[in-house]
């Protein structure tokens, strides 16, 4: 049995500046074991190949393509 299981959250947003906010609220909170963060499609789906996230945020409107994109290899 898992005893516990890592919650990850991964942020995604090309927006540097707003993503670095929500990244440092996120590490505040308990019971986040770890927050990943990309600036674009092709970042968030190398995230995705070496991490699970249990919860994503993802901006729909990213230089190289859609948080939906994301959303959908998820």
């Amino acid at each position: 049995t898992l005893d516990h299981m890592a919650f990850i959250v991964l942020v995604v947003d090309d927006a540097a500046t707003f993503r670095a906010r929500v990244v440092a609220l996120l590490e505040e909170m308990p019971g986040i074991d770890a927050v990943v963060e990309a600036g674009s499609c092709g970042e968030a789906l190398t995230w995705l190949e070496r991490e699970r996230p249990t919860v994503a945020l993802l901006d729909l409107h990213l230089p190289d393509g859609s948080g939906l994109d994301v959303a959908r290899r998820l």
